[in-house]
């Protein structure tokens, strides 16, 4: 067996992993706190820290990542933080070679044709393959990327205003994005957005939130309302006219760090795959014109989520996930779009824990859960998400919990919107159970004039302003 198998640090390529901090355009990337993935488990193998490598492989080969497989193999065959097994090792080159690495089936092949007995070999396979296997991952997991998006009934926008790009940042040229999700209620109002990500940090966050405030859309009682509508705008340059030479001039400096962020992707960041991913989604990015000149296939901003997604980055895959959910991938997929939901959720990621919660509430699918529901939302509103604090009070009073509960929840989701039409609703709701008619209706008047003054669906409201003596 040859000793130069080494482990791989891209998504195509073996050899010896090299890494530098990039500068300019991806400076505030490395201001984030950076998560394990295939670049910092690699950086561990060759610093040596062969146990944290193996447990860092180990979590990504769970998310079907080829080259994390390969890498365990190359561990067991050479006895990097595990004992030296070449039966292990077989096992884990065949299970990367199921995943599409042809090099990892030639390894396995060597390996059997050096063995005097087989069947170890075929043993440590067959266990391997009870607990992860590509046709696992593909009934789990895998979206297909190439695709054409389902028909999807949704509400179509009828009125629009355009943000206002900040002055700051035009001047000097600056150019980001904004994810946001918000819902729609019965109206055809948009109510309660919620900020997932922005690039760079709050440049662009609040001028995108005054305007989608005011958007409107149209539709019928089978697309509204309608919840967690995703967004993600794009702020460029290129948009305005003072910048239409720009590419040209910033040509020079924008390939340098071009180069790095390709460097950055191909060795395995996550964070990096899934800022690039942002960028190919549009095309007038100047940094984007040059980004396709590498990656020019049609759905490369799609595969780069899902690489970073199987890299282990939660923002990836919840927006992986959501797209399932929307039939993005050529179909609605519920079971897979939840499982990605399930590993952001797991991950600590805010919204994806929202979600979830959200989706185990649908009781016309067969995951229905209200408590398993009530713990994820408990969890995204521990970390001060408004929605899912305004969600966790109206189930809690939904499934009768003790007062007290649902009092301190509604507390919280006050503290951040005084006047919500939903909480001073919810509020008179429970005056009215505890045989407070009068403070009931007054809260409830006071719910309708919020609604009213938010251009907000008020039928709601005024259905339990009726019911009141």
């Amino acid at each position: 067996m040859s000793a130069h198998t080494v482990i791989k640090h891209t998504q195509h390529t073996a050899g010896l992993c090299r890494y530098k901090f990039l500068f300019g355009l991806l400076c505030l990337l490395f201001m984030s706190d950076i998560r394990a993935d295939l670049l910092s488990a690699t950086l561990d193998y060759h610093q040596g820290n062969f146990k944290e490598a193996q447990h860092e492989f180990q979590k990504l080969a769970y998310l079907g990542n080829a080259d994390a497989i390969y890498n365990i193999a190359v561990m067991n065959l050479h006895g990097q933080g595990v004992e030296k097994n070449k039966a292990q090792a077989y096992a884990w080159f065949s299970l990367a070679a199921d995943f599409g690495l042809l090099d990892a089936r030639d390894t396995a092949m060597l390996i059997a044709r050096q063995s005097n007995n087989k069947q170890p070999l075929d043993d440590a396979y067959n266990a391997l393959l009870k607990q992860l296997s590509f046709q696992w991952y593909d009934q789990q997991l895998r979206p297909e990327l190439n695709a054409s998006p389902a028909p999807h009934a949704s509400p179509q926008r009828s009125y629009t205003v355009e943000p206002k790009y900040p002055e700051h940042a035009y001047q000097n040229g600056i150019e980001g994005w904004v994810w946001l999700e918000f819902d729609i209620d019965k109206s055809g109002a948009v109510t309660d957005i919620s900020l997932i990500d922005s690039y760079p940090k709050k440049t662009f966050d609040q001028a995108i939130i005054n305007a989608v405030k005011r958007w409107q859309y149209q539709g019928d009682s089978k697309t509204l309302p309608y919840y967690n509508r995703s967004l993600l705008y794009h702020f460029t340059t290129f948009k305005g006219k003072q910048y239409e030479q720009s590419f040209k001039s910033q040509q020079r400096e924008y390939n340098e760090k071009i180069s790095d962020l390709i460097d950055a992707a191909e060795q395995g960041n996550a964070l990096v795959q899934y800022y690039i991913a942002n960028w190919l989604s549009s095309e007038e990015y100047n940094a984007s014109r040059l980004l396709k000149y590498h990656w020019q296939q049609a759905n490369a901003n799609s595969e780069l989520l899902l690489r970073s997604a199987v890299n282990g980055y939660a923002n990836s895959q919840y927006r992986i996930g959501a797209n399932m959910l929307r039939g993005e991938y050529g179909k609605v997929d519920r079971e897979k779009g939840l499982n990605w939901i399930l590993l952001a959720a797991q991950s600590g990621f805010a919204n994806a824990q929202y979600r979830l919660g959200q989706e185990l509430l649908n009781s016309q699918y067969v995951d229905y859960a209200p408590n398993k529901a009530l713990t994820w939302l408990k969890a995204a509103a521990a970390q001060g998400l408004f929605s899912a604090k305004r969600e966790l009070a109206l189930l809690l009073f939904e499934l009768k919990k003790p007062p007290q509960q649902i009092n301190e929840a509604l507390n919280a989701a006050l503290a951040v919107d005084s006047e919500h039409p939903q909480l001073l609703l919810l509020k008179a709701k429970i005056q009215a159970v505890s045989n407070k008619p009068l403070a009931a209706q007054k809260l409830a008047a006071s719910a309708l004039e919020e609604a009213r003054n938010r251009n907000w669906d008020q039928s709601n409201i005024e259905q339990f302003i009726a019911t009141l003596p």
